[in-house]
């Protein structure tokens, strides 16, 4: 028998995944401002929508090759989804509300990476009682990152960020 929580969460993505390569399916090419095809709106997105659609079939796979357990050996589902509930709201708040809304993009991208990464990895430290070295580490990263991204999206794809 299948781990429900890895089949559901392979349908969810799957059909996430799918949402998103249809839209990017669905956008204007602009081929009548000479757009070339490589940077035509959409191909990003239709790329990873794709390649989430690939991705979750792999994991639905291994879910239904995954040998039977017991009921007691399998985690609870209320615990993965509570987790994937708060990373949706992050994000949500973070593209949604807050960006473009305020603070420079490589402000709010450092305080969104630091944040995500923190709620996901506290426990974690807390365990291995490096609480300390995990938020600088994290605090590194996400200001790294952040800056990364913003020169990559304004000097290589030549996208003004807010």
């Amino acid at each position: 028998m299948a781990r429900r929580d890895e089949l559901l969460s392979a349908g969810v993505f799957a059909a996430a995944g799918a949402a998103i390569l249809i839209a990017s399916l669905r956008m204007d090419r602009l081929t009548d401002r000479g757009i070339e095809a490589w940077s035509v709106p959409g191909l990003t997105p239709g790329v990873v929508g794709a390649l989430m659609v690939v991705l979750s079939l792999v994991l639905g796979l291994q879910a239904l090759r995954a040998p039977a357990q017991a009921a007691d050996d399998e985690p609870p589902v209320p615990g993965a989804m509570r987790r994937a509930g708060l990373a949706l709201l992050l994000c949500v708040v973070f593209a949604g509300i807050t960006l473009g809304h305020g603070l420079p993009f490589v402000v709010e991208g450092a305080v969104f990476i630091f944040v995500f990464t923190t709620l996901f990895s506290w426990a974690e430290w807390r365990a291995e009682a490096r609480v300390a070295r995990g938020l600088l580490q994290t605090l590194a990263v996400a200001v790294g990152a952040s800056a990364f991204i913003s020169w990559l999206f304004e000097s290589v794809f030549l996208v003004r960020l807010p």
